[in-house]
């Protein structure tokens, strides 16, 4: 007597492996969304660390507020749809907002990208000390 598979069994064994390999794609399709997010996170941070570090060198009186605007106007910059706005206010010796100038300015650095349909954004502050 020949011993064979049946055609039940066959069909079982290929959904079986089906289902194995759709759940491993979106696995992998998870997987890669989550990395392209997170580059562009570690992007923007270094891009708002430069915008920061450039602040700094920059006088106490030479510091000034910057509207949104893009990081690149070149179209094949990988830096192209990361916009910047840096906020620079005046604070206290308490950090808090203040009307005066008391030596001290707090700057904010935003900086924003499209993903998807959202918008994602970093911000990252420091102090300048006359």
């Amino acid at each position: 007597m020949k011993k064979a598979f049946t055609i039940i069994e066959i069909i079982v064994a290929i959904t079986v492996l089906t289902i194995g390999v759709l759940g491993v794609s979106v696995f992998f399709s998870l997987a890669l969304k989550a990395t392209d997010s997170a580059n562009h996170i570690t992007s923007a941070s270094n891009l708002a660390q430069g915008v920061i570090d450039a602040e700094l060198v920059k006088s106490y009186d030479g510091t000034a507020n910057t509207i949104r605007v893009r990081f690149s106007t070149d179209s094949a910059s990988p830096y192209y749809n990361y916009y910047k706005t840096v906020n620079i206010s005046l604070i206290d010796q308490n950090l808090a907002p203040s009307g005066t100038d008391v030596g001290l300015k707090k700057i904010e650095v935003i900086v924003d990208w499209q993903e998807g349909t959202e918008v994602k954004d970093v911000q990252i502050s420091t102090i300048k000390a006359e």
